[in-house]
């Protein structure tokens, strides 16, 4: 900081101070004020330069002295020297004259050495203010004293009393020394001034309430979040006993233990409150104490935008209008997720791999009360069974190795006041099996390696493409944790039991994939979509959507009869593209594989082995379904 821009004032009535130090601040480009009154008389003046912005102020000495008790700026004196004294008793007319020295509330000191020098008397008179200065001098006049030496004062009082007055004189070398202290004190008292309004805005900026108490218990600080909270009946509470603003604290007990006090539950004016008390601890004694405080709704708020910032992007995209459909057994459907979305009740959806299991279930989020709130989905299926568990309930710093620093939310965390979707949820580990029990009946959980529980408040729905009865019969999945999937119950026909849904389903497909590659849209003529709605798609939606998609691609934006039949004749495993007819084995086929349902898909998983010359990958890609899923089918159909 420059020395530029400091505001002086100046009162005094001694023409030496007022006209040099006047001059000299005005050489260097300072602003400054001058009033020409003294003691008393001075506070009026110096009050009307503080609040004007004065930054300082340069005084006599007694009258510096009472400014310093009426002002909160810096009052410095100029100070009163021995060779000041002796430049002023040099205008004495000689030896053994009594000279009167009024002094402000205390004598000086070594006055006998200047008496012997100059072989005069030296007589200090004390005053306090301006009504006891005339008094002095008046005194002084009567005990014999011929000269004042003094102020402005001083010198006007020896003159009506009679006496010989000579001022003191300060050499400009004080007063430079007197100037440059006070660019010193105004440099530090702005540094003071910025740190104290930076920790006041640090603490009014945070929403924690905050108190700060001395050892006895009495308030040095309080911010405005404290404030509020406490509803202070008074602007300034600084100086009360804490007790006052919060009865029963337990603050006293903090400086007498020593010890913290964290996560305190208080209640206030029937308001709950969590305090932390810190002791403020100086050379090994306990010197105060400070406490911070919140309520508990503003713990709730901060907690929710904490988790939306976490689960940001974890949101449903798909509603009922991405679901195409004519079928009866589909206008049923829909019927019940518009129905089960208005209640917070546990849906179990069931159906075959590529039936739409996930649009549902986003739909019922998305028709919901929580639709504003996190959708989050899992497949467990998909995760080993320890990566599984973490993902689902988070984990602590240190749970396992390689678990991140700082821990992990898990997903129920993540999707508090929102749904979650388990998909593949009969794969689910034993384990993680219980614990999720445990969410169910608590609605709470416990991250890995971690001894807190979180309150979690969301939905659960749950997806399978097996019967998760039979699973249960045969040990695969807890009795316990059925009951709990099995409140509502969602049930999506494969697309051979709605065939007249193909066309529609085929349609859009062709628009979306054509608007994907720039391609003109092709038209599937009646016979050929005839033939496809013979077709019993295992792979339901999904196997239909990748057929589409290999159509659109290689018919480049015109339909190819020849396109066609090789890729519906791919369908039934035929590389030459001899397929069942479409009417009389064909519709009995369908039939047959309608009646014996695991019959026919062993029958079809090794049609595609065959054509696909046992390459799973393969047989996979014709089937138009995950390698996972081909796995899966295989082992449910071994034996067959």
């Amino acid at each position: 900081m420059g020395n530029g821009g400091i505001r002086f004032g100046i009162i005094t009535t001694n023409r030496s101070i007022f006209e040099g130090a006047g001059r000299i601040l005005r050489e260097e480009g300072q602003e400054v004020q001058v009033a020409t009154v003294s003691l008393d008389e001075a506070i009026p003046a110096g009050k009307a330069m503080e609040e004007d912005g004065v930054e300082v102020i340069l005084s006599w000495r007694g009258t510096a002295n009472l400014l310093r008790e009426s002002l909160r700026i810096p009052v410095l004196s100029f100070p009163q020297t021995s060779l000041d004294l002796l430049a002023c008793l040099k205008d004495s007319s000689g030896r053994g004259e009594k000279i009167l020295l009024p002094v402000f509330r205390l004598r000086l000191r070594g006055m006998e050495i200047l008496e012997g020098l100059l072989k005069v008397k030296l007589v200090q008179m004390v005053y306090h203010d301006r009504a006891s200065l005339e008094e002095v001098v008046r005194a002084g006049a009567k005990e014999g004293c011929q000269i004042v030496i003094g102020g402005g004062s001083s010198v006007s009082f020896a003159k009506k009393h009679g006496l010989k007055g000579i001022e003191m004189q300060v050499s400009e070398d004080l007063l430079l020394a007197t100037i440059e202290n006070a660019r010193s004190v105004v440099r530090s008292n702005r540094e003071e001034q910025e740190k104290a309004e930076r920790y006041r805005c640090i603490i009014n900026s945070v929403s924690e309430g905050i108190i700060a108490v001395d050892k006895e218990g009495r308030i040095t600080t309080i911010n405005e979040a404290a404030r509020a909270y406490l509803k202070c009946p008074e602007q300034n509470v600084v100086g009360w006993p804490v007790a006052r603003l919060v009865p029963e604290a337990p603050i006293a007990g903090l400086m007498e233990s020593g010890q913290p006090l964290m996560n305190s539950l208080e209640k206030i004016k029937d308001e709950q409150f969590v305090f932390n008390h810190i002791p403020v601890i100086v050379a090994d004694e306990v010197v105060g104490g400070v406490s911070t405080f919140r309520d508990i709704s503003n713990i709730m708020k901060a907690e929710n935008k904490v988790r939306e910032s976490l689960t940001r992007g974890l949101s449903a995209k798909y509603y009922l209008a991405n679901l195409i459909y004519k079928s009866k057994v589909m206008q049923e459907v829909v019927g019940r997720v518009r129905r089960f979305a208005q209640t917070d009740s546990t849906v179990l959806i069931t159906g075959e791999t590529g039936t739409g299991k996930e649009i549902i279930a986003q739909s019922v989020h998305n028709l919901s009360r929580r639709s504003k709130f996190p959708f989050v989905s899992i497949n467990c299926a998909a995760l080993p069974e320890q990566l599984l568990e973490s993902e689902l309930f988070g984990y602590e710093e240190g749970a396992f190795t390689g678990s991140k620093k700082g821990g992990k939310p898990g997903l129920f965390e993540m999707a508090h006041l929102g749904t979650v979707f388990l998909d593949e949820v009969a794969s689910m580990p034993p384990c993680v099996q219980v614990r999720l029990l445990r969410v169910l009946q608590e609605n709470e959980v416990r991250r890995l390696g971690g001894d807190r529980v979180i309150p979690v408040d969301v939905r659960i729905l749950a997806a399978v493409n097996r019967d998760l009865e039979v699973e249960m019969r045969e040990g695969r999945f807890r009795e316990d944790l059925f009951y709990r999937f099995n409140v509502l119950q969602i049930s999506i026909p494969p697309l051979r039991e709605r065939s007249e849904d193909i066309q529609g389903i085929a349609s859009a497909f062709i628009q979306s994939f054509s608007a994907k590659y720039k391609l003109n849209p092709i038209v599937i003529p009646a016979d050929c979509m005839k033939k496809m709605a013979g077709y019993f798609w295992p792979g339901n939606v999904r196997q239909l959507r990748n057929f589409i998609e290999r159509l659109v691609v290689l018919c480049n934006a015109s339909f190819g009869r020849p396109v066609f039949e090789e890729l519906y004749g791919e369908l039934w495993g035929s590389a030459k593209g001899e397929y069942p007819p479409e009417e009389g084995q064909g519709s009995s086929l369908k039939l047959e594989l309608t009646r014996s349902r695991k019959e026919t898909e062993a029958e079809i998983l090794k049609k595609a082995l065959e054509q696909a010359r046992f390459s799973k990958g393969k047989a996979a890609e014709i089937l138009g379904i995950s390698r996972t899923t081909l796995w899966k089918k295989l082992k449910e159909v071994e034996g067959v």
